[in-house]
C-alpha cells in the first residue's frame, strides 16, 4: 500500500497516511486539529537500482516540460 504525504491547510500540518491507491485523494482527517480538508501533497520518490545507488525524481505536474515549474519545483 503506498504512503501519501498530506498537508492540512487549516493548522499547516504535514503528515503521511498508508492509503489505497484509489483511496488517495478521498477525504481525510487531519490528525492534529480534525478537520477532514487535508489535501495530498506532491512527493518525491527515491529509487534503488541493482548497484546500490540512490535515484531521486519528482512527479511532473504536466505545465511544465522539465518538472522545475512553480507548481511541481
Amino acid at each position: 500500500m503506498p504512503l501519501y504525504e498530506y498537508t492540512c491547510p487549516d493548522c499547516g500540518a504535514n503528515f503521511d497516511q498508508l492509503r489505497s491507491f484509489s483511496q488517495a485523494d478521498a477525504p481525510l482527517s487531519c490528525p492534529q486539529c480534525g478537520k477532514s480538508e487535508a489535501k495530498r501533497k506532491l512527493s518525491h520518490c527515491v529509487c534503488h537500482n541493482e548497484s546500490g545507488s540512490v535515484t531521486q525524481t519528482s512527479h511532473n505536474c504536466g505545465s511544465c516540460s522539465g518538472g522545475s515549474c512553480s507548481n511541481c519545483h
